[in-house]
């Protein structure tokens, strides 16, 4: 493969990871606190915050990658900050479901 396709797929492949370092343990805690209710797995809720924290850290990455390769704020270009912007208001939304989730992903019964 030719280094422009390697770096692509470095780069997606550390979002993933770190996409999955935010959403695996609240899976964990789910999981692990609700076996005993015969309720559904919410599949659709971890499926959101998958792809949801995967678009944050991937609008994200260009600007990260700039600031640490030039150490200078200056060198961000318009759409590093659209990407920054982008991945902050993705963050508060995230963390929203989060703050909303987290009786349930704490074993409460009924927290819908």
């Amino acid at each position: 493969m030719n280094p422009p396709v390697l770096r692509v797929l470095r780069t997606f492949s550390t979002s993933l990871a770190i996409s999955a370092a935010l959403v695996v343990p609240l899976f964990v805690l789910e999981w692990w606190n609700r076996r005993e209710l015969r309720e559904e797995f919410p599949l659709v809720l971890f499926s959101f915050m998958s792809v949801h924290s995967l678009l944050i850290v991937l609008s994200a990455a260009p600007a990260v990658g700039r600031l640490r390769s030039a150490r200078d704020l200056r060198a961000l270009t318009f759409g590093h900050w659209a990407g920054l912007a982008l991945s902050v208001s993705l963050a508060f939304v995230y963390a929203g479901v989060v703050i909303d989730q987290l009786p349930c992903f704490l074993g409460v019964p009924n927290c819908d």
